[in-house]
């Protein structure tokens, strides 16, 4: 490719200033860099539409932007915070305009698809149902469309280059490629959902002390990487506390909070976002989905964090 990609370190990780120091520049352009001080660093700016104070539930993913945006020059340095399918499609689309490919009517529609997915366009909350009882099902609530749950398993990989993920989203859009080892890594997880749920009758022991819904809200405390999924199957907003989370690039196991609503409407994020931000510097997001400072643990107890969630339910 004409471009060279990295992920960069959140700033509270351990070496983070050293490492950082080598992506950030004047030939640096990011893609959901949402840490101000770093996005400041990138010389050719910051795609990122839905972080921020300028952010709305209107606003279009990143994939979306970058069909517009300014194209960097050869040997520009495209840089995130975020290795998922939106983050990584940006970059393949400024990839493909570079070097001549045409956006057709396809690749729009899959452009498209990844907005719909990453901006929780998937209509208004189903209301309360049964936890998944069959892989497919599993699926379904974990990811929706088979495509999409490949492609986000293969972004995550953290055995496999960020130019090579870039490479197989690029696929996807150019061709409908689907990743066999991405479909193959979610199927496990789908497999590893429900083996979860038959073991524990209905509550994961990787969630433990447990699942809890009071109204419009779900409490998670545990490990597992379904939670928000798992949650909405209770609740249209989720509050999922992991107390071992690791980080895209093995980061240090920290307590990561991860607060999410199905769709914009149920709660007031943006009002969210300053009140956790006022009682624990570092917090960020978008209109639908918030979370605690990257790299480091959080400290606020879940209880609070639920209570604030609570003041701002619409």
């Amino acid at each position: 490719m004409t471009y060279a990609f990295a992920l960069l370190r959140p700033q509270r990780a351990r070496g983070a200033a050293a490492f950082n120091a080598g992506l950030l520049g004047s030939g640096t352009l990011g893609v959901e860099v949402t840490e101000p001080a770093l996005a400041a660093r990138c010389g050719l700016g910051n795609i990122d539409p839905q972080h921020g104070p300028q952010a709305c539930p209107e606003a279009p993913a990143s994939i979306v932007a970058a069909l517009d945006w300014p194209l960097p020059p050869h040997g520009a340095r495209l840089v995130t915070l975020r290795p998922d399918i939106d983050a990584l499609g940006a970059m393949a689309v400024l990839a493909r305009r570079r070097m001549g490919g045409i956006m057709d009517e396809t690749t729009l529609r899959r452009v498209a698809a990844i907005d719909a997915a990453d901006r929780f366009q998937r209509g208004p909350w189903p209301g309360r149902r049964p936890l998944p009882r069959s892989a497919d099902a599993a699926t379904g609530v974990l990811d929706g469309d088979p495509a999409m749950a490949a492609l986000a398993a293969e972004c995550a990989r953290p055995d496999f280059s960020l130019a090579a993920r870039i490479d197989a989203v690029a696929a996807w859009l150019a061709a409908g490629d689907v990743p066999p080892v991405g479909a193959a890594l979610a199927a496990r997880r789908a497999c590893d959902l429900i083996a979860a749920l038959r073991r524990s009758r209905g509550v994961e022991p990787w969630l433990a002390p447990g699942l809890v819904a009071t109204g419009r809200i779900a409490t998670i405390e545990g490990t597992g990487p379904a939670a928000l999924a798992v949650g909405y199957c209770l609740a249209p907003v989720v509050v999922a506390r992991n107390p071992a989370f690791l980080g895209p690039e093995g980061e240090p196991p920290h307590v990561k909070y991860t607060i999410a609503q199905y769709r914009a409407g149920h709660a007031d994020f943006s009002r969210l976002k300053d009140l956790l931000a006022r009682l624990e510097a570092g917090w960020g997001g978008s209109a639908t989905i918030v979370g605690s400072p990257q790299g480091c643990s959080s400290h606020l107890p879940l209880a609070r964090v639920v209570e604030t969630v609570a003041t701002c339910m619409t």
